[in-house]
């Protein structure tokens, strides 16, 4: 039996062997099956929503801009 180590360094050594298409396939799988699924607090949901609304983050970054006094830099 292989020990973890080994067994890193082998993956490691397969997917430094690979390239193009084949690479970003790998990739891919990996992510999809490594990727946790973290559960998104109702806060965390209204923070992703608010930030998802491109017009109000634009009405909200030029009212920042407008307010910021760059004399006092």
């Amino acid at each position: 039996m292989i020990n973890e180590a080994e067994l890193k360094v082998k993956i490691f050594r397969l997917i430094d062997a690979q390239q193009g298409e084949s690479l970003q396939e790998l990739y891919d799988w990996l992510s999809d099956k490594l990727r946790e699924k973290p559960a998104t607090s109702s806060i965390e949901q209204g923070y992703k929503n608010m930030a998802d609304d491109i017009e109000r983050e634009q009405q909200a970054f030029e009212w920042i801009e407008g307010t910021l006094n760059t004399d006092d830099l």
